[in-house]
């Protein structure tokens, strides 16, 4: 993946059933957060593929943060690697949010950061800096791939997990 290489020509967007299986991280974000220590080292969870549709279109072109499917693992990884990127204070409590979606316009460089707070406060911080945290994504995506390259050739044909199966997991 070119790290550089943020516009192509054709994007397929996902199906119904990927935006449903990603639904669950957008409820449950904090929860897995919270938990990633309990499951960043079991790579059946780590490579949950999420559809986040992190793109913007323009005449005929589409722009994306990370092309999708993004691992849920170096989504996360990314989020608390880059605190000065992608985590912004809750404008109601002031406590750390960390997002479970990042969107927004290279026309611009705009970012809007999606989360929700601990306290119920659920909404996004806008920031500048389309670029510097669409590379930090895609480095992070990037870094995983050997890892991902050797869960795929240890386990063949292993169908990728879903957050409702991480959720049982961690209860």
């Amino acid at each position: 993946m070119d790290k550089n290489n943020f516009f192509k020509k054709d994007a397929l967007r996902p199906t119904e059933e990927q935006r449903l299986l990603t639904q669950p991280f957008y409820a449950q974000a904090n929860e897995l957060y919270t938990r990633f220590n309990d499951w960043k080292d079991i790579d059946r969870f780590y490579f949950i593929p999420l559809y986040l549709e992190m793109t913007y279109c323009i005449a005929g072109l589409v722009s994306e943060l990370a092309p999708d499917p993004v691992w849920l693992g170096s989504f996360v990884q990314c989020t608390i690697n880059h605190p000065e990127l992608f985590q912004y204070k809750c404008p109601k409590c002031g406590k750390t949010v960390l997002p479970y979606r990042y969107v927004g316009t290279p026309m611009s460089g705009r970012v809007d950061l999606e989360g929700k707070c601990e306290c119920g406060w659920e909404g996004y911080e806008m920031v500048s800096g389309w670029f510097i945290r669409g590379e930090a994504l895609r480095e992070q995506i990037a870094a995983d791939k050997f890892r991902h390259g050797k869960y795929k050739l240890l386990h063949p044909g292993a169908k990728a997990a879903t957050i409702d199966e991480l959720l049982a997991e961690l209860i």
